[in-house]
């Protein structure tokens, strides 16, 4: 699960300024003499926390080994083929993603969008010694694209050796899949400054009631999601270091929190990619017989994806 925070400082005056991996055998053999074996490293293709709000691209490399087990010279092309079509990383509720997969050593497109792949060319076939082997680096990447929740997308292929009469000389199974992780973002919106790193809210001219200030919570979240406040005075604004202070509280998205204590307001439970804006409200409290001069406080927000 991954949390990010906000700090904001708030100023106010009386003048206020993962997949398992798949069991069972290679293809049956036919009776040609070829034996291929066929040794895909990781044994899983699992591309693992992919967090859909840090701008990087999902993708993987890895390597299939192939080696010639029989005693003949052996002649074959490798191919993906798919347990299940349609071809898709599936997490059985919401429309499988799409992928591609390259062969790195020849820069060749090897995905088996129409239920198996194996090129007919010169270069995509394979020719070995007995004992002899080769290694092929494959990149694999999901299309993020498609991604609307968190959770792990997977597929089952069988990597084959495939020779020029289309036998299956050899085969290995190879799960493929993505893990999306849980994950949240927030920010903020409306009139705020930001200094030494934090954002500063000015609430204007004190007075009782809502503050005229239009703000608003920015929030991206895989799925549902919790919002954490804590008050750094409590719920008070204090003038500098002294006992003078105001009471006050904050609304988000017309919930009203008491920041007495650590707070926490959850949001709708949908499920699902979401982004939303809340309105951010600040309500002050009494400030009868107050001292002039400026109020402040400081406010610790965070967002956690359940």
């Amino acid at each position: 699960m991954i949390a990010r925070f906000l700090t904001t400082c708030l100023m106010a005056c009386v003048a206020i300024p993962v997949a398992a991996q798949p069991q069972g055998n290679p293809s049956e053999l036919p009776t040609t003499g070829c034996r291929i074996r066929v040794t895909p490293s990781p044994a899983s293709w699992i591309i693992a926390g992919y967090d859909p709000f840090a701008n990087e691209e999902a993708q993987g490399t890895y390597s299939v080994t192939y080696v010639n087990d029989s005693e003949g010279v052996c002649a074959f092309t490798p191919s993906f083929e798919l347990r299940e079509p349609p071809l898709g990383l599936s997490d059985g509720l919401e429309a499988p993603l799409k992928y591609a997969i390259v062969d790195l050593t020849e820069a060749r497109d090897v995905t088996p969008r129409s239920g198996r792949t194996f090129a007919r060319n010169a270069s995509a076939t394979i020719s070995l010694d007995p004992s002899e082997s080769r290694t092929i680096l494959y990149r694999f990447v999901p299309d993020t694209r498609g991604v609307k929740r968190d959770g792990t997308f997977s597929q089952e292929v069988t990597i084959e050796a495939v020779d020029r009469r289309f036998n299956t000389i050899g085969g290995a199974p190879l799960a493929l899949g993505l893990t999306v992780l849980p994950s949240a973002r927030i920010g903020l919106s409306g009139a705020y400054t930001v200094s030494g790193g934090q954002a500063t809210v000015d609430l204007g001219p004190l007075r009782e009631g809502v503050a005229p200030v239009p703000l608003q919570l920015r929030l991206s979240s895989t799925g549902p999601y919790e919002i954490d406040i804590v008050s750094a005075n409590n719920g008070r604004l204090r003038l500098g270091s002294s006992e003078w202070s105001i009471p006050y509280s904050v609304a988000i998205d017309g919930q009203v929190t008491n920041l007495g204590a650590p707070a926490s307001i959850a949001n709708r439970p949908e499920s699902g990619l979401r982004r939303d804006s809340l309105p951010m409200r600040f309500v002050i409290g009494k400030i009868d017989d107050v001292r002039a001069g400026s109020y402040t406080d400081t406010l610790s927000i965070s967002v956690r994806a359940r």
